[in-house]
């Protein structure tokens, strides 16, 4: 009737911890609320929990003040491709669970959020960077659809086969905090990142 599941054994050890090891993890956002920089750039800063029970949260930045598309703008299309999205509407006032660091705990707060991001099955892929010596904390490496394992540039090109995923994992590296650097994303979704600029008929959903 049952037969050993490897993956899941390890997660009923993982509830409700941080992600702290690179790979590919499947999941939902549990926030996704607008945030603008000290100095005035455009992002948004993400709850991710995994099936699994582990939860991450991170941050891409999308825009300068001036209108001017940063890196985490590419970030934010390959996202929207797994999710088939194609546009996001002006974030609303909605309920979220924040973490408050005066408190040391989860705070219930309204915040602006972009809802159509929320509560959907998503595939992320982390590497964990040393951003202080000895304290750690999830990146985002790439996305991809949850139920097909398709990255962005497949599924833009309306391909059936998931391929590039793989590649994907075994190309993940941590970043040391000597090494450590900007938000990273496969060339994979780098490529589907640019595709989403196509005249929206050839985007398949």
């Amino acid at each position: 009737m049952y037969a050993l599941d490897p993956a899941a054994a390890k997660a009923a050890e993982s509830t409700g911890s941080r992600i702290a090891e690179k790979g590919k993890y499947k999941g939902k956002f549990t926030r996704a609320q607008h945030v603008v920089s000290e100095k005035g750039t455009f992002g948004i800063d993400f709850d991710f929990v995994a099936e699994g029970g582990q939860k991450a949260r991170f941050a891409i930045y999308t825009q300068r003040e001036d209108g001017t598309q940063v890196y985490g703008f590419k970030q934010l299309s390959a996202i929207m491709a797994c999710l088939a999205l194609r546009g996001l509407a002006d974030p609303k006032e909605t309920p979220a669970k924040v973490y408050d660091y005066d408190q040391q705990r989860e705070v219930d707060v309204v915040v602006p959020q972009f809802t159509e991001l929320l509560g959907k099955p998503v595939g992320l892929l982390f590497t964990m960077e040393e951003y202080r010596p000895g304290k750690w904390r999830p990146n985002l490496a790439g996305a991809f659809q949850a139920s097909t394992e398709l990255v962005a540039s497949e599924i833009l090109e309306r391909k059936t086969q998931p391929l590039q995923l793989a590649k994907m994992v075994q190309a993940l590296r941590d970043k040391t905090y000597r090494g450590a650097a900007g938000g990273s994303i496969d060339e994979g979704n780098r490529a589907a990142a640019a595709a989403g600029a196509d005249p929206s008929d050839d985007i398949p959903f």
